[in-house]
């Protein structure tokens, strides 16, 4: 064999155990990522129960991609409503929510060398985020997006992987959803259709550093209700507590939690929601419209009044039963005002 053979004969064998030796680390690649979707699907479908089945996705999701922030949202009658608890404010929710809609609901990635939008904190600025939507038959269940502060963080590879996880989180989704709304029945409270009082405790004390999220409570008392119940009957009594509570449903938004507390009070739980004027807004919104509300029914007609109070926790260590013995007593507060009024301190 001459010199110029064996040089084409080495260059070609050199070429082809390169060529092999690539084959095998994507074929590794592909059995690692495979094995960990398994892994995955295996740690998930351990909690298809749990009510706090989104948030543990949602530091899986964090932890298996090192990233930022992870959100995920559930389609709800054409909304998305944010299932996992974040740091960020009510209207950087509003912002993901466009981004979605943008991205007319399909996939995407944006690498971005300014912040993709505004955060309380600089040092919560985000500059990669990954969107992945959640679909099980070619049916849209939600959204994940996933956020990163690097520049350049997130490539086609993360996309991939995320779409393929996003069908075993659609499969987990719609299995609770399933459960919880046979479990959601024995919360209900039978005359109004609101959350009772153990449904309130039982969700909220089984989020994750409830004392450390930030929340708003607010306590509705109906005025004079035994002089309604006395003077009208029990049954126009029960008409005019149907009639407030679908007023308070209209005002409040569907993650949070409006729950009969007891007789004529009812309690509301403003998930992430601090801003104090805007709450104190929506909570004399709620007092003006039961206020202007005619009630009708058992052939009577007339119109009754509320007091409310309420409390914002931000950035306070509070259990819950703090929070609300603070807002009980504002709701007191008001009623010795003279009824009929808002107290936030």
């Amino acid at each position: 064999m001459n010199n110029e053979l064996f040089e084409k004969y080495q260059i070609f064998t050199e070429q082809t155990i390169y060529d092999l030796s690539q084959q095998v680390i994507l074929l590794e690649k592909k059995l690692n990522v495979f094995t960990n979707l398994l892994e995955i699907s295996k740690y998930i479908n351990q909690y298809i129960k749990d009510q706090n089945l989104f948030p543990l996705i949602n530091d899986m999701l964090i932890g298996v991609f090192g990233a930022k922030y992870s959100t995920i949202y559930i389609k709800i009658d054409e909304e998305y409503i944010e299932a996992t608890p974040k740091t960020f404010s009510y209207s950087s929710i509003e912002e993901e929510k466009k981004l979605i809609l943008d991205h007319m609901e399909k996939k995407f990635i944006i690498n971005s060398s300014t912040p993709i939008y505004n955060t309380p904190n600089e040092e919560d600025s985000v500059y990669s985020c990954l969107g992945v939507p959640i679909k099980i038959d070619h049916r849209l269940l939600g959204f994940i997006l996933i956020q990163h502060k690097e520049k350049d963080y997130f490539s086609k590879d993360h996309a991939t992987f995320l779409s393929s996880l996003a069908n075993h989180v659609g499969v987990a989704i719609e299995n609770n959803l399933l459960y919880n709304q046979i479990k959601e029945s024995a919360y209900r409270d039978g005359l109004t259709g609101i959350f009772n009082k153990s449904y309130f405790f039982d969700t909220l004390e089984a989020m994750p550093e409830l004392n450390q999220l930030d929340y708003s409570v607010v306590m509705i008392d109906i005025d004079d209700f035994k002089s309604i119940n006395d003077t009208y009957g029990h049954p126009y009594g029960d008409i005019v507590l149907k009639e407030i509570t679908a007023i308070i449903k209209h005002a409040t938004r569907p993650n949070d939690i409006v729950a009969r507390y007891g007789g004529e009070e009812i309690i509301i739980f403003f998930y992430n929601f601090t801003d104090r004027e805007k709450v104190f807004q929506r909570v004399e919104g709620i007092r003006k419209a039961i206020a202007q509300t005619v009630i009708k029914g058992e052939g009577m007609s007339s119109s009754v009044t509320a007091s409310l109070g309420v409390y914002v926790k931000d950035h306070e260590h509070l259990t819950l039963n703090e929070v609300i013995k603070k807002a009980d007593d504002n709701l007191y507060v008001s009623k010795r005002a003279g009824k009929n009024k808002v107290t936030l301190s």
